[in-house]
């Protein structure tokens, strides 16, 4: 589903390796330990909106202190402008 997501992005996906850098990014974004639940949902049950939550995702960094869902974060925010679009 991600590499579909990413194909719809044109502009972007016609780039040397970025279909295999977004699937690459998926794939440690699900297994990630530096995701916290409380970024989800707070203690006392406040929900993260989805912006909310991936501008959270956005700032982390790996371990050269680059961001580390580069790629990732092309995709989401694409999507996340559509879903708006839509709206």
């Amino acid at each position: 589903m991600m590499k579909q997501l990413a194909a719809s992005v044109p502009h972007v996906a016609c780039e040397m390796n970025f279909l295999d850098s977004v699937s690459t990014e998926w794939r440690l974004y699900q297994a990630d330990a530096d995701i916290p639940l409380e970024w989800v949902e707070t203690p006392n049950g406040h929900v993260a909106s989805v912006d909310e939550y991936w501008s959270r995702v956005a700032t982390l960094k790996d371990g050269l202190g680059n961001p580390k869902y580069n790629s990732l974060m092309v995709v989401v925010k694409a999507a996340l402008c559509y879903q708006s679009w839509r709206s």
